[in-house]
């Protein structure tokens, strides 16, 4: 009886040692690959310090020249320095002046002549647009020239969908001052005025006649 008790637990301790090596196969394999992960993580570490850095974003170009024409109150002719050829149409950006043909078109285009024509100004280009046009920021050295047209009330901040543009500020002050297009509190947006008359057509006359009429119009019905 003795002699059997003093064997029960070597019956015990046998299915631990049976298991040992299975056990001591899977922590080998768990170790290896947690020591794998580990390595691959450190190099690809060291590869991203290695890798040289990317490149910083281009400057936006910046073109110097002389105002030779205004076309209208959002867009100009450039004549470049040092180069021949026909001028370059920029559209300035971040405003929309009236049409040619919309109350205060002309208006607008006697305040770019006054603020541009003749000048030498720089234009930091940033984009191109549909119509083939150079769309970029116009500056008479530290002055911009389309904060200044917005300022003054001759145009509006360009609207892109749920944005009211980058003079959105200037726009506000100018409204709440019945600067220019905001004097009559009926000014059309010019996005409104082509989508309800159509485009400009014509000479200048016949277009300051159809803005003289669309004028007399709205101040009748306004009376009205």
């Amino acid at each position: 009886m003795a002699s059997t008790m003093a064997q029960a637990p070597l019956v015990a301790v046998v299915p631990a040692f049976v298991g040992a090596p299975a056990m001591n196969g899977l922590l080998i394999r768990r170790a290896t690959l947690c020591l794998s992960a580990v390595l691959a993580f450190g190099s690809a570490c060291a590869a991203q310090r290695r890798a040289p850095a990317p490149p910083p974003p281009p400057r936006p170009a910046m073109l110097t020249g002389t105002v030779s024409r205004v076309v209208d109150g959002d867009t100009l002719w450039l004549k470049l320095e040092g180069q021949g050829g026909p001028p370059l149409v920029v559209r300035i950006e971040g405003i929309d002046a009236p049409e040619r043909c919309q109350p205060g078109g002309s208006e607008a285009i006697a305040a770019l002549n006054d603020l541009a024509l003749g000048r030498t100004v720089n234009v930091r280009v940033v984009a191109r647009d549909e119509h083939g046009r150079t769309v970029g920021r116009v500056f008479d050295g530290e002055k911009d020239i389309g904060n200044r047209m917005v300022r003054d009330g001759q145009a509006w901040s360009m609207r892109y969908k749920f944005d009211r543009g980058p003079y959105v500020a200037e726009e506000r002050m100018a409204s709440s001052l019945k600067r220019g297009l905001h004097a009559g509190g009926a000014a059309m947006l010019p996005y409104d005025f082509r989508r309800q008359h159509g485009p400009c057509t014509g000479s200048a006359g016949a277009a300051q006649n159809l803005a003289d009429r669309i004028a007399a119009d709205g101040a009748a019905a306004f009376r009205a």
